[in-house]
């Protein structure tokens, strides 16, 4: 039987096709274009990084993917207390709040980390706050359990922040403690001095990544991901991560996993980075090798990049040759009935 290979590319469909040469997307992604074509789309409900992630790993929980748990010290008796945070600026609308992320830069790491302090200090009895890397931050709540419908802070940002708020309701305990922490947050005086310099206050945390790993998991199988917080993942199921440059190496009787961030990154945090270029070198580094060897029946792809469809190219989907020629904007905003 043909090994499976998912490969993960969020945002692939959120892309600004405005921004691209016409004939970049016709000629230049022929990889792409190939498996776009050939391949038989299927409906999917899995949106977010954690609802893809949690179907290609095949978790049945109806809970978080417990990303948190992966970053557990020896003391942390209790994995599903954890949560991964990150501090963001909400930015209040009429109606709304949106969810703004802070870049990692130095100056806004320090005012962060001076924060987290001062929150450990005040709200020790009910939390402890502790660093794994640079922002990023393991929050251990002591008397309750963590809220599990928060996803990735990757497939958050730019969005509002209101039907995550209204879910924490139904954890009171926390919906009082975040209340709590992003008062505390907003009178800070980190704050006070960074509107005066003209930044966003870092008026909030994001936090995710709760619940545990599911105890029937006992998955083989390779996985390929440059993300450390994935990665970390990964080992604390008992995966052996490799970067996705070695993804020519991928084992014909092992199914895997590819990850890449880059363009849910590049949407979301605008990190500086040529976008034609970068869909050039993923057509031409990861999804090259991958073809390839489905050309020549070894293996069966499955494309889920958080859109409403995933796609499914299996050996057979060569013999499709008579299938109109489609590229992203074939697809993008124009979903077929299936």
């Amino acid at each position: 039987m043909p090994a499976k290979v998912q490969i993960i590319l969020p945002g692939l469909f959120d892309l600004p096709l405005e921004e691209f040469e016409p004939d970049l997307l016709a000629n230049d992604l022929p990889h792409l274009n190939r498996l776009l074509r050939l391949a038989t789309p299927q409906s999917t409900q899995s949106y977010s990084i954690d609802e893809i992630l949690k179907t290609a790993l095949g978790f049945d929980a109806p809970a978080g993917l417990p990303l948190a748990q992966a970053f557990a010290r020896e003391e942390d008796q209790e994995p599903g207390h954890l949560l991964l945070s990150q501090a963001i600026h909400l930015q209040a609308g009429l109606h709304s709040a949106v969810i703004v992320p802070v870049q990692n830069n130095q100056d806004n790491l320090n005012d962060i980390n001076i924060i987290i302090k001062d929150l450990n200090d005040i709200f020790n009895v009910d939390c402890s706050i502790t660093a794994v890397a640079d922002g990023l931050f393991l929050v251990h709540l002591k008397g309750f359990s963590a809220p599990t419908h928060y996803p990735h802070i990757l497939s958050v940002l730019g969005k509002t922040a209101n039907p995550y708020i209204e879910q924490s309701r139904q954890v009171l305990p926390w919906y009082q403690l975040l209340n709590e922490i992003q008062m505390f947050m907003h009178q800070h005086e980190v704050n006070a001095e960074r509107t005066s310099r003209g930044l966003l206050p870092i008026n909030s945390l994001w936090c995710w990544g709760a619940g545990v790993v599911p105890q029937r998991f006992n998955a083989k199988l390779d996985w390929y991901c440059d993300d450390p917080v994935l990665n970390q993942f990964a080992r604390s199921l008992g995966l052996n991560p490799e970067s996705c440059a070695n993804i020519n190496r991928v084992d014909d009787s092992v199914d895997a996993i590819l990850i890449d961030l880059r363009l849910i990154e590049f949407l979301k945090t605008g990190v500086a980075a040529e976008l034609d270029q970068l869909l050039l070198d993923i057509d031409s580094k990861l999804l090259k090798p991958l073809m390839e060897a489905a050309a020549k029946g070894r293996s069966h792809l499955i494309l889920r990049a958080g859109y409403e469809l995933d796609f499914e190219f299996k050996p057979t989907a060569r013999m499709k040759f008579w299938r109109p020629h489609k590229n992203l904007s074939s697809w993008i905003g124009n979903v077929p009935d299936l």
